[in-house]
Parts: C-alpha cells; structure tokens; sequence
C-alpha cells in the first residue's frame, strides 16, 4: 500500500500535473510550514489517541457491567457521540468549550495560553471523545466475546473477580480488539486534520498557509499539488505506522487455535 502511494506521489501524479517533490526552491519555502504543521499533527494525535482509548476501554467496560448506573450513561454517551459528525463537535467545542471551564481554573492553569489555543485543545478533546464512543463498542464486542466458561472456570479456581479480569478476561478482550483498534486509531489520526477548521495549527493548516504565500509572490501554481501530495503521503505513512504496529503486536499476543474468534 505504502509502496502504491509513493509510486503515485513521486512518479504518476507528477508526470500529470508538472511538479517535482524533489525541487529544491520547493522545500526551501515549504519546510518550515510543514514541520511545524507535522509537529503539531503529532501533539494533537498525542492528545487524542491515548484518551480516547481510556475513555473508550472505561465506557465498554461499563456497557457491560451489571451495575445500571454504569451501564445506561455509558449507552447515553456512545449513542450521541456516535451519533454527531466529528466537525460538528468540533465546532460547538470551540465555540463554547472554553464557557463551560470556571474561570479560576482558566486563570490558574491556562494563564499563559491564549483563548483560541484553549478552544482548539477542547475541540481535539472532542475528536477523542468521538472516537473513544467507537472504541467503547469495539471492547464492548471484546468483552462479550470471552466465553463465560472461561469466566467461570476462574471463578472456579478460587480467583476473585479482578484477578479473573485480569488474568483471564482482560487479555482476551486486548488481543480480539487489536483489529478494529487499528482502524479506528488510523481513523482518529486523519480526523484531527478537521482542526485546520477552527486555526489549528497542523499539517493542514500550515500547508494551506502556504498557500496563501503562494498566491501572493507568484511562485509556480503547480506547487498547489506538490503540497497537497505531500500532505496525503504523511498522513498516509502516520495511519500506515499505526496499523502496522498494532498488526505485529496482534502477532504477538497471537494465540493458537483461537483464530475463528475475532472483531
């Protein structure tokens, strides 16, 4: 796959539309633009990936947790953030996130940052927030999927509840919820390109500020397409990175004879 992309970035799309990635006037201009716009794809992917998965792991568990009071807030919350486009939230997540935070813990923890860089925080934590009501069914699905004899045979074994979790339940869950797991993240990470929406400063962004430099000095309008091929390679060798790391750890945590039972 990674191959196809390079072959068409470098080979076929240029030969259509006239451009060089391997100008050098071209990275000249362009680099400071992209590594800032990559670094903050990176902290923005920093953010959201990893609570997202909290957050989806506590509401899965709870999906299927005997307790109601757990269970129907945690059915509430997937269903509407499920339910809502990414962008959508986003925007209400700028617009009004920064409202719902009392002003003493704005002036005491965000003193230094600007309300438009807090507004653009909260609008990733919704990006999260997003994918984690996905990632919530996808260890929902992992949770069931553990035979209850194997539940009971723990139980049988004299382990107490949160060792059989542990030991028995929690590894199984992990191992059958890596697949999906790979493409919701790789998902994840092409959606906070949607920050470039509300001035989010990453690859999007900076590339389209380019863009603008472009217009202005009258450098070759091919670059148009340079710039945007760039953007497609990065983000396809970030979600490529991702999947891929995920598939060798399911190769790890590889169990024989239990193939059949997957997501």
């Amino acid at each position: 796959m990674v191959v196809a992309g390079l072959l068409m970035a470098f080979v076929i799309l240029p030969a259509i539309f006239n451009f060089s990635l391997l100008s050098t006037q071209f990275w000249q201009i362009y680099t400071r633009f992209y590594i800032t716009g990559l670094f903050g794809t990176f902290f923005y992917v920093a953010l959201t990936l990893p609570l997202s998965v909290v957050l989806g792991f506590l509401m899965g568990w709870a999906r299927v947790s005997r307790i109601r009071i757990f269970r129907w807030p945690a059915s509430l919350y997937v269903n509407i953030f499920r339910g809502l486009p990414p962008l959508i939230l986003v925007i209400f997540a700028s617009l009004f996130g920064t409202s719902l935070i009392p002003q003493p813990i704005l002036d005491r923890f965000f003193a230094g940052f600007r309300r438009g860089d807090i507004a653009v925080g909260i609008a990733a934590i919704a990006i999260a927030m997003h994918s984690s009501a996905y990632q919530a069914e996808i260890f929902r699905a992992g949770f069931q999927s553990v035979p209850k004899g194997q539940v009971e045979a723990a139980q049988a074994l004299g382990l107490r509840s949160w060792q059989g979790m542990r030991h028995v339940i929690l590894p199984q869950t992990f191992r059958l919820s890596l697949p999906p797991l790979g493409n919701e993240f790789a998902v994840l990470i092409k959606d906070t390109s949607i920050l470039a929406g509300i001035a989010g400063t990453e690859l999007v962004a900076k590339s389209r500020d380019l863009l603008g430099v472009l217009s202005a000095s009258g450098l070759p309008i091919v670059w148009i397409f340079a710039v945007w091929t760039v953007v497609a390679i990065t983000y396809l060798v970030l979600t490529y990175s991702v999947t891929r790391g995920l598939r060798l750890l399911e190769r790890k945590f590889h169990t024989p004879g239990l193939e059949a039972i997957s997501l």
